[in-house]
């Protein structure tokens, strides 16, 4: 005959050990961990989601809807996770020696556009983890032609499938705007003083 006990692990005594001890001598003890904690996003799964995109498709929509799709499955706080992992990757190539690949140059002597090189720096991270490090181990590899602004969007929809709410009203605390790494630009103004009218 078989007896089941379930009751919270936080709830057992010594006392209620040396109990069950006495009335089953015999008894073989089975634990099933339940956890009602929800699973973080680890920087494995952001790649996992990352992979999911579908480069046989030709519309961007159709590219990452599979991605869209597996991150919805996660929790709200899981997908906030995601964004915040998103901005720090995109945040550690924003820096001068990865913009030279799309025309910067310092003395602002050629036409630079703070969004084309954003979105490019999205291309890196949709491209992959293999294809990220590399990029950011080897600034000469930044893409010059190569842009996928849907990346920042990625977050957002995917909430929208799992709440039902169009009101995504998250910011992470990590910036991705160009010119916010401010370690990456030395010399150049920050970009609250860009957007206050400073000139580089």
């Amino acid at each position: 005959m078989t007896t089941s006990i379930k009751m919270p692990l936080r709830t057992f005594t010594p006392t209620m050990v040396q109990e069950l001890q006495a009335k089953y001598p015999e008894a073989m003890v089975h634990i099933n961990v339940e956890s009602s904690e929800e699973p973080a996003m680890s920087e494995a799964a952001f790649w996992e989601i990352i992979s999911f995109f579908d480069w046989g498709r030709k519309r961007n929509e159709d590219i990452v809807a599979p991605a869209i799709a597996a991150l919805s499955r996660y929790s709200e706080s899981a997908i906030f996770q995601f964004e915040d992992i998103l901005a720090q990757k995109l945040f550690a190539l924003d820096g001068e020696k990865y913009a030279l690949a799309l025309g910067w140059d310092e003395n602002w002597k050629t036409y630079f556009s703070a969004d084309t090189f954003l979105y490019a720096r999205c291309c890196v991270v949709a491209n992959g983890a293999l294809f990220y490090n590399k990029v950011l181990a080897d600034p000469a590899m930044m893409p010059s032609d190569c842009t996928f602004e849907p990346l920042l969007y990625l977050a957002e929809k995917a909430h929208r499938i799992q709440t039902g709410n169009d009101n995504y009203d998250y910011i992470s605390p990590t910036s991705y705007e160009t010119f916010s790494n401010a370690e990456g630009w030395p010399g150049m103004p920050s970009l609250d003083e860009l957007l206050h009218g400073v000139q580089p």
